[in-house]
């Protein structure tokens, strides 16, 4: 038993510097898609340093203005709802405070996924393609109709229907979230199309 125990201590030590090397990778990949993101918006980077010695690594967050209204783009400190899923946050700054509306993938759970709906009715816009593909809550569904293009539409059914994000009209905000980090190139112009989107949007919004 004495001759095994440093073999467990050098085996433990190994698993964990293993760990913190795999740890060390994953946010340095993040925090590089960030600090992208930071020079081709002109935004702030924010980069918490790392505690206990490497081991709690807070997310990286960049904000700040971006064609003439405040962005953000972080990650929550706590789980989805209480959860252990972590969400990446868009907001988008909206100067309308007035309309409020959600969308998400339809299906099965696409009422239990409304969140802050307040028992809002779900609207159609008419289009077929897009009522069948996303489920949406609104208290101004006859706003929604005008300021919806068919471009417009075709690109939230799109994005919903491969990445699954959650898109929130509210209190002054667009928001745009999807599980997970930012972690690769894919992901980050993810989240560039998605700006350009929701300022079109908000403009859109502003101007009707």
């Amino acid at each position: 038993m004495v001759e095994t125990a440093p073999f467990i201590i050098a085996l433990v030590a190994l698993v964990v510097a293993i760990f913190w090397i795999i740890l060390k990778n994953a946010s340095a990949k993040i925090e590089a898609q960030f600090e992208h993101l930071a020079k081709g918006l002109e935004l702030e980077l924010e980069i918490p340093a790392p505690k206990l010695a490497g081991f709690v690594r807070n997310e990286p967050a960049v904000f700040g203005t971006y064609r003439g209204r405040e962005v953000s783009i972080s990650v929550p400190g706590k789980g989805l709802q209480g959860t252990r899923q972590i969400e990446t946050v868009l907001k988008i700054e909206l100067r309308d405070k007035t309309l409020s509306a959600q969308f998400i993938k339809a299906g099965m759970m696409g009422k239990l996924g409304q969140r802050d709906s307040k028992g809002a009715a779900r609207w159609k816009s008419g289009d077929e393609a897009f009522d069948d593909s996303v489920d949406v809550r609104s208290n101004h569904g006859e706003r929604l109709s005008a300021l919806l293009s068919s471009e417009d539409r075709v690109w939230i059914s799109q994005t919903l229907k491969k990445y699954k994000p959650n898109i929130y009209i509210g209190a002054g905000v667009i928001a745009y979230t999807e599980l997970g980090l930012i972690g690769n190139e894919p992901a980050r112009e993810r989240f560039e199309q998605a700006i350009e989107f929701l300022c079109d949007l908000a403009e859109t919004v502003e101007a009707a």
